[in-house]
């Protein structure tokens, strides 16, 4: 065999090689992914937040929304500009509401003159 012969050869067993690598590598790292599975639930963040926006309507949602445990339940975290609401995340039922509003601050009372 002459060396040009060789070389192609060589070329051509690397390549499949390479091809090779790379589909166990793809595999590899589409069974990862797919294992790790989220759970479902009745509700959104989406969700979660309009019904955060409902419970406290003067408050403003300050951050992202994340899915937490409260109290032994599953639950949304919404944080607002006077707190945090917890709306829970398969009923859509409110766990806390953390707000000011809701703890009596910003509420005018009425002065007798």
């Amino acid at each position: 065999m002459n060396t040009r012969t060789v070389r192609m050869f060589s070329a051509m067993l690397v390549a499949i090689f390479l091809m090779f690598a790379g589909d166990v590598v793809w595999n590899v790292s589409d069974n990862a992914t797919s294992a790790v599975e989220t759970p479902a639930y009745s509700l959104s963040f989406a969700q979660a937040d309009s019904i955060a926006r409902d419970t406290e309507p003067h408050a403003v949602i300050v951050g992202d929304t994340t899915l937490t445990n409260y109290q032994g339940s599953v639950a949304y975290a919404v944080p607002m500009d006077a707190g945090v609401i917890y709306v829970e995340a398969n009923t859509g039922r409110i766990l806390a509401n953390m707000t000011m509003g809701a703890m009596g601050a910003g509420k005018s009372e009425k002065i007798n003159q």
